[in-house]
């Protein structure tokens, strides 16, 4: 080691300076640049972004620089120009290291993606392009496009020493993440845009604003209105759309090294399921969820998903829904099915087609298929002794094989005739019902004198105590048994259920019929418990805001007549806060009682009921009780 290069280490020991010779000094040996480089990451790490950014500079530019570093060397000089907010001079930078190392192809692939990586938007001051955030005047514009571009350059660049390169798994990665690049903004909203052939001779002009983003009405379709494939192109130079270029990229990765076989194929079905997939209707705004009735006969119809062929799908296009078959070649389902088969040569895809698979047969209500693929989903899982995992695949397939019934919610319902709740089932041929009452007194008087209690704003259950609508989440999560009363009828339902694990809905008619709340809860035979609330009520409140006063009317809940006389109880409450600076608040509670008169009917000024109170409001008279 020289004199010179001695003094160098020692004054990278004592105070951390990036004394990297200048590029025009003598050539530094591999062994030598390995021993700076030490130090300038360090710097990194402890913060010293500037003195690491210049040191690394040095080092980049110098044409001996070890080019098995220099792509590592790259970022970390760009993150700390970001660190220091110097995004502006990341250009600069970047492309001096491009032009310093142009017949590096794996540089030439770094410099790309770090293109893809830096932030895009910017500023166009005095007719210059500066990269990121500043302060004062300019015109807000965005590289996304410009940027993708530069690297696409950068990637054609370094093909033909790519190709020729002995190592061929890397030449695989490069072409794996050069179909990537291809992609960028060109998924499930934007694709689009694969139908085009970006012009590589020339960088684009930066497009205006913040972002580039278009949304499209579904996936591409052609003149036809058929759906748009990305087939293989011959060669490269053969190809007529980004989409195309996307393919080659993908073949010729596995050409270079086969095991990336199943990576293709999983990027090239999700890309596909996206595209074509039956979930694709649900961003139309039609309803996606499980069917409970057995009207639509018409096998040709829409929501016909569980009459699919495997090779078949309905999907949201941009000239709207359409049921058509897949060419095997682009049938993400075969794709997954592939992966799949073959999990045990790479098992992390092989579980993720897999779980994919389980959810496409789901989406297209296709139950029982759905259920073998959990469970081989559950098989696979079990080798990797991955026990939380498997329990939620287990609870997963149990949602589709076992009984199973739940009640869809309800609005309160006149009493005097008989209650009456909708029952979404599976499976199940019999439910245990039964019925308690709700102490809806003691309830209301809990959370009033809850209220007058000014209880910390810190009380994690605050929201439950005082929303009386959550009654049925404290009964049931919060055991709190002191609101149920006695048991008023129980009886047990027979069922029909629809074969392959379809949801049926039936309305289950009740004996309830008083005035009041309810617990109702069903017990499937061999399956899970359902509950809900019902209320039945005999009394109704309206309530209509009038010019500078409150107009509130009771009627009968069932007829609509006025009930004269009724004693409407008006609680409210609200929030204030103590002092200028702290964080504590206080409840301070208002309350007071009136009659309607033989109308029905009461009228307030905004003085007796203030607006800036939250109200629990009750009615009550002699024969009806509370409502």
């Amino acid at each position: 080691m020289t004199t010179r290069l001695i003094a160098t280490f020692c004054l990278l020991s004592a105070v951390h300076l990036a004394a990297v010779p200048p590029a025009d000094a003598d050539e530094l040996s591999i062994d030598q640049q390995r021993a700076l480089r030490g130090p300038l990451h360090k710097m990194v790490t402890d913060g010293n972004y500037n003195d690491a950014y210049n040191g690394l500079r040095e080092l980049l530019l110098r044409p001996e620089a070890d080019p098995r570093w220099l792509g590592d060397d790259l970022n970390h000089g760009t993150s700390c120009l970001t660190r220091l907010n110097r995004l502006a001079e990341i250009d600069e930078f970047r492309e001096a290291v491009i032009e310093a190392h142009k017949g590096d192809w794996r540089l030439l692939w770094r410099a790309a993606e770090n293109y893809m990586n830096t932030p895009h938007h910017g500023f166009i001051i005095a007719g210059e392009f500066q990269r990121g955030q500043h302060r004062g005047g300019g015109r807000v514009v965005n590289a996304t496009e410009r940027d993708r571009i530069r690297a696409l350059q950068l990637m054609v660049q370094a093909m033909p020493l790519a190709m020729e390169d002995d190592a061929k798994g890397d030449t695989s990665t490069f072409l794996l993440r050069w179909a990537n690049m291809w992609m960028n903004n060109r998924g499930y909203s934007e694709a689009w845009r694969l139908q085009y052939l970006s012009d590589l001779s020339e960088l684009p002009d930066f497009d205006p604003g913040w972002s580039t983003y278009r949304q499209a009405s579904g996936a591409p379709v052609d003149e036809e209105g058929n759906p748009v494939y990305h087939k293989v192109p011959k060669s490269f130079e053969d190809a007529q759309t980004d989409g195309q270029r996307w393919r080659w990229c993908l073949e010729q990765a596995v050409e270079f090294s086969p095991s990336a076989k199943h990576d293709v194929q999983m990027q090239l079905a999700s890309f596909l399921h996206n595209q074509f997939g039956v979930q694709t209707m649900a961003h139309f705004g039609w309803r996606f969820g499980r069917r409970s009735t057995d009207d639509g006969k018409d096998k040709n119809g829409t929501y016909e998903l569980h009459t699919l062929a495997e090779n078949e799908t309905i999907a949201r296009l941009a000239a709207g829904v359409k049921r058509f078959e897949l060419p095997d070649e682009f049938s993400f389902v075969r794709l997954y099915q592939d992966t799949a088969a073959n999990w045990s040569v790479r098992k992390s895809q092989g579980l993720n087609s897999l779980q994919q698979l389980t959810q496409i047969f789901e989406n297209r209500r296709q139950y029982p298929k759905a259920a073998e693929y959990c469970r081989e989903v559950i098989a696979v899982i079990a080798e990797g002794n991955n026990k939380a995992a498997r329990d939620m695949w287990k609870k997963r397939l149990d949602q589709i094989v076992k009984n199973w019934g739940q009640f869809e919610p309800i609005v309160t319902q006149p009493a005097g005739q008989g209650a009456t709740v909708e029952f979404r089932f599976r499976n199940g041929h019999r439910a245990q019902l039964t019925a308690h009452e709700i102490k809806v007194e003691k309830l209301l008087e809990d959370v009033k004198d809850y209220l007058k209690s000014n209880p910390s704003r810190q009380d994690r259950d605050w929201s439950n105590k005082v929303n009386i609508a959550n009654i049925g989440y404290r009964l049931v999560n919060g055991n709190q048994k002191q609101y149920i009363g006695r048991e008023v009828a129980k009886w047990t339902m027979t069922m029909n259920p629809r074969p392959d694990h379809f949801d049926k809905r039936i309305t289950v008619t009740t004996p309830l019929r008083n005035s009041g709340a309810y617990l109702l809860t069903a017990k499937m035979a061999d399956g899970n418990t359902s509950n809900i609330i019902v209320w039945l009520a005999d009394t109704a409140i309206v309530k209509k805001p009038l010019n500078n006063q409150v107009y509130y009317y009771v009627a009968d809940a069932l007829s609509g007549k006025p009930v004269a006389l009724a004693n409407l109880e008006f609680f409210g409450y609200r929030m204030e806060r103590q002092g200028t600076t702290t964080n504590s608040y206080r409840i301070v509670t208002k309350q007071f009682a009136e009659h309607t008169g033989p109308d029905g009917q009461l009228v307030l000024d905004p003085a007796e009921q203030p607006n800036n109170f939250q109200w629990i409001i009750t009615a009550r008279t002699e024969q009806r009780g509370t409502e």
